[in-house]
């Protein structure tokens, strides 16, 4: 059943969008896709649907394709790839406020300087982490989704702890241990990636997870140079994409 929601290409063009007939099953999903997507290919999910009500795994698939559609429309998205550049510059500027201090800061290395930056960072780093899995596609399966699931909360989890951090509320242990959340879930973004043979987004991903766990603040450079390396090579695809779109 997801196949059609997610077929970028070559299905015959459906009825425009909010057509009138009778209520189908899971239908209402379909309002989260784009426009031009429904009104080529929503007629024709319609009638997958009709076959029976789908399952609680399929309305997962139509909404996790309709974010599929909003990140790749058919001029690629430029949103995760500016995301991603932009998190690596502030975690680059971020990093920079700690180097040029004259003593390293307490574990696990924040100083008020660099809080806002790294929140900052972070933030933009959500939409990055998740076009980057994005690129998966129908290949991702259950590993891959669960990859994606840990890699959102665990960034979540440290936008909540730098927020902290920058309200005074908490800081250090709870602070290095939402760090390490995220690294996990975006070591197994890349282990995902590794899989499906997508390198060099693969390694590169991998290599932010591990620069992300060292226990010294150089890794952070590490981290927001590998998703700038990330966020240039996406957006050379995406131009590219957008310079050829498909027909």
């Amino acid at each position: 059943m997801s196949s059609a929601a997610e077929r970028p290409s070559g299905a015959p063009r459906g009825q425009p969008p909010d057509a009138a007939g009778p209520a189908v099953p899971g239908a209402r999903l379909l309002r989260l896709y784009p426009r031009r997507w429904r009104t080529r290919y929503e007629a024709e999910v319609r009638e997958v649907l009709r076959a029976g009500p789908p399952s609680v795994r399929d309305r997962l698939d139509l909404v996790r394709a309709a974010l599929d559609a909003h990140l790749h429309p058919p001029a690629p998205s430029l949103i995760p790839p500016i995301a991603a550049i932009s998190g690596g510059a502030f975690w680059t500027a971020a990093w920079l406020a700690v180097a040029i201090q004259p003593a390293p800061a307490d574990w696990p290395g924040y100083l008020a300087e660099m809080v806002p930056l790294a929140l900052a960072g972070t933030a933009c780093l959500l939409p990055a982490i998740i076009g980057t899995w994005l690129r998966l596609g129908d290949s991702a399966g259950g590993i891959a989704r669960l990859a994606v699931g840990l890699a959102v909360a665990g960034h979540l989890a440290w936008l909540a702890a730098i927020a902290g951090v920058l309200l005074r509320i908490d800081y250090g242990a709870s602070t290095a241990l939402a760090t390490a959340a995220a690294a996990i879930g975006t070591a197994l973004v890349g282990v995902a990636l590794a899989r499906a043979g997508d390198w060099p987004i693969a390694g590169l991903v991998a290599a932010a997870a591990g620069a992300l766990m060292l226990p010294i603040t150089a890794g952070w450079l590490g981290f927001a140079l590998a998703w700038t390396a990330i966020g240039l090579l996406e957006l050379q695809a995406a131009l590219a994409g957008r310079a050829h779109p498909l027909a």
